[in-house]
C-alpha cells in the first residue's frame, strides 16, 4: 500500500482556532447563562459539538490523502465530501495544471483536484505518486 498524505496548515489553523472561540463562547455561556432554561442547554450542546467538528478538522475530511492499494486509487481530497475510489486500469489519462489535476477515466467522468492552494512542493508530491502508481 502506497499513500501521501497532505495537510493545508492554514486551513488546519483556521479551523482549530474557530473550534477554540467555540470553546471560549461555551465558557462564557457557562458563566453567565441560567442553567433552568433550556436554550441554555441547547445553546451549550450545540457551540460543543460545533467546536468538536472545528477541532476535529471536520471529522478528518480536509486532511488529502491518496492511497493505492490492490489496483485501486482511493482519494480523499478537502473539496470532496466522501471517498472516491477509482480502479487504476480504468484511468484514461491525467493531466496537471496550475490549479488543478484532471483524473480522466475510460468512461469519459473526469474527476478534478485542486490544487492552487497548496505548496509548490505538495503539488509535485501528488503529480508524482500519481504517475508512480498509476504509470501516467
Amino acid at each position: 500500500m502506497k499513500q501521501l498524505v497532505l495537510r493545508n496548515t492554514l486551513y488546519e489553523r483556521i479551523y482549530r482556532s474557530l473550534g477554540i472561540v467555540c470553546l471560549v463562547m461555551v465558557i462564557i455561556i457557562a458563566l453567565t447563562g441560567d442553567t433552568n432554561n433550556w436554550p441554555f442547554w441547547l445553546q451549550t450542546i450545540i457551540l460543543l459539538l460545533l467546536a468538536l467538528v472545528f477541532i476535529s478538522l471536520n471529522f478528518g475530511t480536509l486532511v488529502n490523502r491518496l492511497t493505492a492499494e490492490k489496483g485501486q486509487l482511493t482519494i480523499r481530497w478537502y473539496t470532496k465530501p466522501f471517498r472516491i475510489t477509482i480502479r487504476i486500469h480504468e484511468i484514461d489519462e491525467i493531466l496537471a495544471d496550475e490549479n488543478s489535476i484532471r483524473i480522466i477515466l475510460k468512461t469519459g467522468r473526469s474527476l478534478r483536484l485542486p490544487t492552487g492552494m497548496l505548496e509548490f512542493e505538495e503539488k509535485r508530491a501528488v503529480r508524482k505518486f500519481l504517475k508512480e502508481t498509476t504509470g501516467f
